[in-house]
């Protein structure tokens, strides 16, 4: 088994209580014994601090990069 994301990579990060942001990989955590997904962690430009996130909480980005913002707008709208 291996990671499915790239350091540098950028990818979609969908909390549970919250809106789908653009991140990068910024490292590859090493699988522990009995673990069942890969875990990441991600930095998103707009906040000062690193996330901790399972690999299956990730997507690749399909959006440029400045378009993030709009699209999160327009889904909080309930427009799509």
């Amino acid at each position: 088994m291996t990671h499915k994301f790239l350091v540098g990579q950028a990818v979609e990060y969908r909390p549970r209580q919250g809106h789908v942001c653009l991140y990068t990989v910024v490292k590859q955590m090493p699988q522990e014994d009995g673990q069942f997904d890969f875990k990441y962690r991600i930095k998103n430009e707009q906040e000062s601090f690193e996330r901790n996130v399972w690999e299956y909480d990730l997507t690749v980005a399909d959006q440029p990069p400045n378009l993030y913002g709009f699209i999160k707008k327009l889904r909080h709208s309930g427009r799509h």
